[in-house]
């Protein structure tokens, strides 16, 4: 994975970019939101660690921004001077997880990992989302006659309740199928 680290502390974003790489994933370091948000613009990146405080810098307000650029990508808040308040502000702007500076190694693998496994279903998704397109492409006319103006109508009324989540029951005469 590529992750994007977001810290004005320059000894903390190496060492957050070491552990990274060391875990055998890719790290890049920038010291502000707004060269964090133009990496985000031009690059492509798989998770973002974004620091709360960043000098003159509203890290909470970056994320909102970065949400609204690229909401695909998961960001993960810390902080040094970390509250339960500033975590729940966060999780409410809709960071992926917090963490409080310093964190422990293990618990930064953890969360590496977390996003690796959100990455794996967010790619599993989109696998299943491109089958259910290919199968809807496909035609219908070899398993279903719709000439007749009876199976017209079901097909119209199993399109329009396609839309919503209602459950559909097919009910017809033995033999019908």
């Amino acid at each position: 994975m590529d992750f994007l680290v977001i810290d004005d502390d320059k000894t903390f974003r190496d060492a957050t970019c070491f552990l990274i790489e060391e875990s055998g994933h890719y790290a890049e370091g920038v010291d502000s939101g707004r060269l964090g948000l133009e990496s985000l613009r031009e690059d492509k990146w798989d998770a973002v660690l974004l620091d709360v405080n960043l000098g003159s810098e509203n890290g909470l307000d970056v994320l909102v921004e970065m949400q609204r650029q690229s909401p695909e990508v998961p960001i993960v808040m810390f902080t040094a001077q970390g509250s339960v308040k500033t975590a729940v502000e966060a999780m409410r702007r809709g960071a992926a997880d917090f963490l409080e500076k310093p964190f422990q190694r293990e618990q930064f693998v953890t969360v590496l990992a977390r996003l690796q496994r959100l990455r794996q279903m967010g790619q599993q998704i989109e696998r299943l989302k491109q089958e259910a397109t290919e199968i809807k492409a496909q035609n219908l006319e070899p398993i279903f006659d719709f000439t007749t103006p009876a199976m017209r109508e079901v097909m119209e009324v199993l399109t329009r309740a396609a839309k919503t989540p209602a459950s559909i029951l097919l009910l017809g005469e033995s033999g019908t199928g």
